[in-house]
């Protein structure tokens, strides 16, 4: 039999999720999130400004309402069993969410704090895997046991309602919940079915829960005048329309070492990568619910001193040349600069730099004797994308779609030269070079013999921009009749992203799963149905990022819904 979870934390954990509404707990339990509302300053004030990660989740119904209109029929009934599975789970822990939970429990934050225990001089490397905040972690250079220090704040919307729950946990203990006091306020610290007591306290508008004693005491101290985490959180806007969820990191590299020390299971970190982390400072990531789905941003602040590369917006003409067939596309730009980025940072971590000069080697060394600096990236300083695009013609017929790649160079000569590499190397071997026209733009093509139609291409849209193709696909690229620009769905998912910015990604659901449904044996069969269901109501995703300046990065991600399944 499973042990269960301390009658204080049941609540705890999940107060928010059900306030939030049967929508908003789909959301929460299927994907696992635990972040939180922009404005959760009163919270925030709570907990202790030094913290390896903070997050909190909004109950504001009027927010989560927002998801109402991309429900469906089909979709609603999820959403019920949902919330009815989750409430069914309640009563076997004597909880009625309805009359003794919701109407109290507001929004709730979550933080792990930096742990106790002191780290051994031994142990220069950390491991890094997946964190579970429940999980005992040994150190390993250290026998002794240390647990994340976790704290949970949730706000008290109602006093009374919220002590009689309280005074109905302390009764179920049997009279052995202790109370002590500290600085006048009052902890109760109850007993668990696992031996682990777990203390809370009434401080303010704010119940207080955490399985560790220092834990509770720090917020406690926080409340009392000592720093809190408020001022960071509220220095970052991200300009979320109904902020729903918050995620935030005021230390990266230090959150990094802490969550790996908590974990012994993974490979070891080098201090060469902990010291490329050094680049972020922190990171703060919102979700919020508007007209459009659900809407991710988030905000880096990177340290400039280490990054030489410029990024700038990428100006997106590359978009008017793909065709409204595409389903898939990334974009940016200056891949040159990036390159020489990597080559720079590689300089100072030895596995690196070995791993770039071998590849360099094994291009010189190879039938095309291609120097990866000069004949691929010197050349690629323009904007570039990659796309898929739908097609059941010649080679494609099987797979029903073939990749394109479109590049902007100042440097057309010497992207001539690498694809007349290209050339004289398949025809050597066996293969047939041919130049076509397609709808005016000049085409070459490959063949090989015994294969229908051509298997791949190549061309130039204008002076410095040229594509490579797949299959046929030449012909849908050399001059599109409609454009992905053009296109109502890529509008639709992008036109209210950053703009202008470093690049887009794109991917249209609805042609996407149909092709994967279509094409992959059994594919649907591989997903409960309520996958598929789910997958009905995406219209498809966006993405994109900007730099605003050289100290700071802010992204982007829209989950695109269709409203009413439409």
């Amino acid at each position: 039999m499973s042990e269960r979870k301390s009658n204080i934390l049941v609540p705890v954990i999940g107060a928010a999720v059900v306030a939030a509404g049967g929508v908003g707990a789909y959301i929460f339990f299927n994907k696992n999130v635990t972040l939180g509302p922009a404005e959760v300053v009163n919270a925030a004030k709570i907990v202790p400004q030094k913290v390896i990660m903070a997050a909190s989740i909004s109950t504001d119904g009027a927010a989560w309402s927002q998801l109402e209109q991309f429900q469906t029929p089909e979709t609603k009934k999820i959403f019920d069993a949902t919330i009815k599975q989750f409430q069914a789970e309640a009563i076997k822990n004597d909880v009625d969410w309805e009359k003794e939970v919701k109407p109290w429990a507001g929004n709730i934050m979550f933080a792990i704090l930096p742990s106790s225990t002191p780290k051994s001089s031994n142990n220069p490397q950390l491991r890094l895997s997946p964190v579970s905040t429940y999980k005992i972690a040994q150190n390993k250079a250290d026998s002794a046991n240390a647990e994340p220090n976790v704290l949970f704040v949730i706000e008290v919307k109602d006093k009374d309602s919220a002590n009689k729950f309280l005074e109905k946990v302390r009764k179920k203990s049997g009279g052995k919940a202790q109370q002590k006091e500290y600085k006048g306020v009052q902890v109760t610290e109850e007993p668990s079915s696992s031996g682990k007591p777990t203390l809370h306290a009434l401080v303010d508008n704010f119940l207080v829960v955490s399985p560790q004693k220092a834990s509770l005491e720090k917020a406690i101290d926080t409340y009392k005048g000592e720093a809190s985490i408020a001022g960071s959180l509220t220095a970052e806007n991200l300009g979320l329309k109904n902020p729903v969820m918050q995620f935030y990191m005021p230390d990266f590299p230090e959150a990094v070492q802490q969550l790996a020390a908590l974990n012994t299971g993974a490979a070891e970190i080098p201090q060469t990568t902990l010291d490329q982390l050094k680049l972020i400072k922190s990171v703060t990531i919102g979700i919020g619910i508007d007209g459009d789905g659900i809407r991710l941003k988030g905000s880096t602040k990177i340290d400039p001193s280490r990054l030489t590369f410029e990024f700038k917006p990428s100006p997106g003409k590359v978009i008017s040349q793909f065709p409204s067939e595409t389903f898939a596309l990334i974009s940016g730009a200056n891949i040159r600069g990036q390159w020489e980025q990597l080559i720079k940072d590689a300089e100072k971590v030895p596995e690196q730099k070995a791993a770039l000069n071998e590849i360099r080697q094994q291009a010189k060394s190879s039938p095309l004797a291609i120097d990866i600096d000069k004949d691929i990236f010197g050349w690629m300083d323009g904007e570039f994308a990659i796309a898929g695009i739908a097609s059941n013609e010649g080679i494609l017929a099987q797979v029903g779609a073939g990749p394109v790649m479109i590049f902007q160079t100042s440097n057309r000569p010497a992207a001539e030269s690498f694809l007349k590499k290209l050339d004289d190397y398949f025809k050597s071997n066996s293969g047939t070079v041919e130049s076509k026209d397609v709808n005016g733009v000049p085409v070459t093509q490959w063949s090989l013999p015994g294969v229908p139609g051509a298997i791949a291409g190549h061309g130039w849209h204008s002076q410095d921009a040229f594509f490579v193709t797949v299959g046929p696909l030449v012909n849908a690229v050399a001059k599109p009749a409609n454009s992905l620009e053009s296109s109502q769905t890529f509008k639709a998912i992008t036109s209210s992203l950053f703009n202008p910015n470093l690049g887009y990604f794109y991917v249209d659901m609805d042609k996407t799963w149909s092709l994967l449904s279509e094409k992959v044996p059994d594919f649907k069969s591989q997903f409960p149905a309520e996958v598929s269901t789910f997958m009905s109501s995406v219209r498809g995703i966006g993405g994109t990022a900007v730099m605003p300046d050289k100290s700071t990065s802010r992204f982007e991600l829209l989950l695109s819904l269709k409203k009413g399944g439409k």
